[in-house]
């Protein structure tokens, strides 16, 4: 099976990003492209490089049937996402922290390019890191350098270029990549986080699959760094459920730390809620999960009863 291999690389400085990919089809002429885009951070113009190459190759409808992909990047984060497929986490929580916000800096970019990696196929896709010394992978990153000086490219297009075998790159045409109705859809989807809707929590609950038992709130501490690190919460209608009925329904996952108290894994708005209500005990769920792998696992679970 011969595998199409895309490098990509991003160049960013004072808010404005170059961005390049190099597509190598076998059998067929390599593709280079690349444009700029404002940007705030390095780790927006990485993912556009790589969204923006799958952009391409959905808008040429380039036959996949039989092959793979393989992504070639130098930033690791976007490698250990995607070959964890952490999206699908993020996607089971609606992309959304317990207080509302975001699960991720620069969401919007991960969203867009693991909405791309679903519609070609996540198991079609891998991820790899480049090494510097990789040849394709200094003209990607030499063409982003140069992106990155020009003036601002019109939105949505792409400077295409392209080479047999060893020869230089020739020019062939600049491509607006909106015209496909897919990628429109994708760009045009309603971002998760940004929804109105009142539940912000991942629903890992399941009625009969759980033990369940109540647990002093005194003794439910809080020690991971997701909730240490929370600015803000959404307590939705937890107040006045919680005023009225002076009690929590849905229960809190809780990891043992000994000597009768436990650290809270998820659940931060209904504990922070007892706390303000004098609710003495919650029901609580007893994990060895930190609070990821706790998510993790649960999605895996409700993968398999759905």
């Amino acid at each position: 099976m011969k595998n199409i291999k895309i490098y990509t690389d991003g160049s960013f400085k004072k808010n404005k990003a170059g961005i390049s990919f190099l597509i190598i089809n076998p059998g067929k002429n390599k593709i280079l492209g690349y444009t700029n885009l404002k940007c705030k951070k390095n780790i927006q113009a990485e993912l556009q490089a790589i969204i923006h190459a799958l952009q391409y190759l959905l808008n040429i409808d380039m036959s996949l049937e039989n092959k793979k992909i393989e992504v070639v990047t130098d930033e690791i984060s976007i490698v250990e996402v995607f070959s964890s497929q952490k999206y699908k986490i993020w996607d089971s929580c609606q992309w959304k922290k317990e207080n509302g916000g975001a699960v991720i800096k620069c969401a919007r970019e991960w969203f867009i390019l693991s909405c791309l990696v679903k519609k070609i196929g996540d198991m079609l896709i891998r991820f790899s890191k480049t090494s510097k010394d990789d040849s394709q992978n200094k003209v990607v990153h030499g063409f982003a350098n140069y992106a990155r000086k020009l003036q601002f490219c019109k939105k949505n297009s792409i400077h295409i270029m392209e080479a047999k075998n060893d020869e230089d790159f020739v020019f062939k045409e600049i491509v607006n990549i909106s015209g496909n109705r897919e990628v429109n859809e994708i760009l045009n989807m309603k971002r998760p986080w940004k929804s109105n809707k009142n539940n912000a929590d991942f629903k890992w609950y399941i009625e009969g699959q759980h033990e369940i038992v109540y647990i002093d709130t005194h003794d439910i501490i809080i020690t991971e760094e997701i909730h240490l690190n929370c600015n803000s919460l959404n307590f939705n209608t937890l107040f006045r459920t919680a005023a009225e009925s002076h009690a929590i329904s849905y229960p809190i996952a809780v990891r043992p730390l000994g000597n009768g108290k436990y650290s809270l894994v998820a659940g931060i708005t209904r504990l922070i809620t007892a706390k303000l209500f004098d609710i003495p005990r919650v029901p609580c769920v007893i994990t060895d999960f930190s609070n990821e792998e706790f998510l993790k696992q649960n999605l895996v679970n409700m993968g398999k009863n759905n």
